[in-house]
């Protein structure tokens, strides 16, 4: 079996919340006991409706955020143990694509700039050949040499995603975080940098942890997805096996939401709302339990049995 390229084994993260006139100071959990692993070459997706947890997970497995409990291992390298050397090299394997590409652009700098820091960073090319890179990586997400000297105000937000996608390409990554890459932009132009992100995919042998609340844009590029609601992992499995056999209510809810585009299908289908109540834990916690092959999902024995009954 493939040694996974990055393992996150029951991390949990928590934030104090500043008091109010109203309400004293309190702590949110924002991950609570998340596993999860991505392979080599593997996209793997997740979803879950705002706040849920989605990039907190993103920046822990980036190293912006530090963990309150569990591991990372990157390529079966436990990183609270890694010397200063490896994590710089960790720091280079991973890069991330941020939801707004203007603002995670600084607006003082020209994009050949933008595009070229991290080379200087990390010294990966020589003085002379320092315009030639940045100029290769632009060609290869779809931006022309002319636009090199331009500042990203000058752009649309296609374009600026595009120099994000550029700027976390220039050190060679193995795993790219796209934290909802595609959210602010429009229909046509999503397509566009999800194809883009594909074909980098297939050429680079790309991994993506690909954060989106969007299921329809997940089936598309994912190749599994894990669902995720308060901090906690619901479900995972294989994308079509998600969409054929969905079983945690919750991920159920998040599936009738997704637009049908026969307009009388759309108008009767009918929403589901999903409401943690309707579990009863006093007796049994859940655990993660694989229902089908490579299909987990949070569950008691109770709701295990009728999930593996649910569908003929």
């Amino acid at each position: 079996m493939t040694t996974p390229l990055i393992e996150a084994e029951d991390i949990a993260k928590s934030f104090a919340v500043r008091p109010t006139p109203f309400a004293t100071r309190k702590t949110l959990k924002a991950v609570d006991g998340v596993t999860l692993q991505i392979r080599p070459g593997e996209t793997l997706g997740l979803a879950g409706e705002s706040g849920c947890g989605k990039s907190t997970v993103g920046k822990i497995l980036m190293g912006l955020l530090e963990p309150d409990g569990g591991t990372i291992r990157f390529r079966g390298k436990d990183l609270e143990s890694a010397t200063k050397d490896e994590r710089a090299a960790f720091r280079k394997d991973v890069q991330m694509i941020f939801q707004d590409p203007f603002s995670s652009l600084n607006p003082r700098m020209r994009v050949g700039e933008i595009i070229g820091e991290p080379l200087a960073i990390h010294r990966l090319v020589p003085n002379e050949g320092h315009r030639k890179k940045v100029l290769e990586l632009m060609g290869m997400v779809g931006l022309s040499a002319e636009q090199i000297n331009r500042y990203p105000h000058e752009f649309s937000g296609g374009q600026r995603q595009r120099i994000g996608i550029a700027r976390a390409l220039a050190v060679s990554p193995k795993l790219i975080v796209a934290d909802e890459p595609v959210s602010a932009l429009d229909l046509s132009i999503q397509a566009q940098i999800i194809n883009l992100l594909d074909e980098l995919k297939k050429t680079l042998g790309l991994s993506y942890l690909f954060i989106a609340h969007d299921l329809t844009v997940v089936r598309y590029f994912a190749d599994r997805i894990a669902v995720i609601h308060q901090g906690e992992l619901k479900e995972l499995a294989e994308t079509d096996e998600l969409f054929e056999r969905p079983l945690h209510p919750y991920t159920r809810s998040l599936l009738s939401a997704v637009p049908i585009p026969d307009p009388d299908l759309e108008k009767a289908k009918i929403l589901m709302i999903y409401d943690p109540s309707l579990h009863d834990y006093d007796k049994e916690k859940p655990q993660w339990r694989e229902i089908f092959p490579g299909h987990f999902v949070q569950a008691n024995s109770r709701e295990a049995a009728e999930y593996a009954n649910m569908y003929p």
